[in-house]
């Protein structure tokens, strides 16, 4: 087997995912744009092995003493394979992924399983935790079909929302983004939302950049009065659509642009030919009040994992303050050394939780 690092300019990056089932949190692009927020540098680990492939996107924290640690960028980019891989194939490349790690100096990793494309990993390295479910919408459903299976209470939100003339539609040329991004962060901010869920100008310009025709945002209006909107992503490839980022204006939540813009969003994906439309799951592990909101729209589910791996343990247990029971325990905030209060503590949410899940960050309008 053949290990390499590539860096979002490599050409292998693009070349190996044409030949492997992916979505769009995978890219180059997407972990460009993650640089800013995720406090680190872009990065893939590939193994190859003849024609069998394993790539697995990151993001490289530094730690100090030529040491840093990789975590999945927000969102689910897990491990992608190549088609018709052997058994056993997935297992030995990440464990080959793992030692070219290790001499490159990283500590631990932190991976985000993607609820749909790795529904049937199976690893026994480090250990895989069951975080809670995500809500998809199956795409390939007729409109009578899909309505009919969204909940009375999201109907009806819709269908008042249309009599008092909000309409959603899909903002090509980012026009409203300047207005998109001024409401998110109000949104943020009423909510009481940690630093991790805020974004400065320059990641949304890299996401428009780099995702292109794959970064949709999609606007809730009353005449011509912005309401709410959310940005999605698109993976053409496998047909799976994600509900990335929602903002709505507190003023007009009593008139529902949160749910028009997501079923003006499902029926362009279903128009257009995709399969899913991934919305996410709940503030952490719990079936909250954001989890029953997206599941007003299906009752398609999926088990959503973390895969938390410690590459060197010497330096793992050194950083964790010289504790070896942290080796056998981790299933909690992991890494050890970044919990709050730790000395790297945590850039970004508890890495137990279910961050792409705050997607929609508690949209009950």
């Amino acid at each position: 087997m053949r290990s390499s690092v590539l860096e979002p300019t490599s050409p292998a990056w693009r070349d190996t995912l044409a030949r492997c089932r992916h979505d769009c949190y995978h890219t180059p692009g997407w972990h460009t744009a993650a640089e800013r927020s995720d406090h680190g540098s872009a990065a893939a680990v590939l193994v190859r092995d003849g024609a069998h492939e394993l790539l697995v996107p990151l993001v490289r924290r530094p730690i100090g003493c030529g040491s840093w640690d990789a975590t999945s960028a927000y969102g689910y980019g897990g491990p992608v394979l190549s088609t018709d891989v052997p058994a056993g194939f997935a297992e030995e490349a990440l464990g080959a992924a793992l030692a070219l790690l290790r001499e490159c100096g990283c500590v631990s990793w932190f991976i985000r399983l993607h609820p749909l494309l790795n529904a049937d990993w199976d690893s026994r390295l480090g250990l895989v935790v069951d975080q809670g479910e995500t809500v998809s919408v199956d795409l390939t459903k007729s409109a009578e079909q899909l309505w009919h299976e969204t909940q009375a209470r999201h109907r009806q939100g819709i269908n008042r929302a249309r009599r008092a003339g909000v309409s959603a539609r899909l903002d090509r040329d980012f026009a409203r983004l300047p207005r998109f991004i001024a409401l998110y962060n109000a949104t943020m901010a009423r909510l009481g939302a940690l630093p991790y869920y805020f974004f400065d100008t320059q990641y949304y310009r890299t996401l428009v950049r780099a995702l292109g025709d794959d970064l949709l945002l999609f606007v809730a209006e009353e005449d011509g009065c912005m309401l709410g909107a959310a940005l999605f992503t698109v993976a053409r490839g496998t047909g799976i659509m994600q509900y990335h980022l929602s903002a709505w204006d507190w003023a007009y939540r009593h008139l529902q642009p949160t749910k028009t813009v997501i079923h003006a969003a499902r029926e362009w994906g279903r128009t257009n030919g995709l399969r899913y439309l991934h919305l996410g799951g709940g503030l952490g592990s719990v079936k909250d009040s954001l989890y029953e909101f997206k599941r007003g729209f299906s009752h398609d589910t999926h088990v959503y994992r973390t895969q938390r791996l410690v590459v060197n343990p010497d330096r793992y247990v050194a950083l964790s303050g010289g504790d070896k029971a942290t080796l056998y325990d981790l299933g909690g905030f992991f890494p050890a050394y970044r919990r709050p209060g730790a000395r790297f503590g945590p850039p970004q949410a508890d890495a137990g939780d279910n961050v792409p899940a705050l997607a929609a960050f508690k949209t009950g309008t």
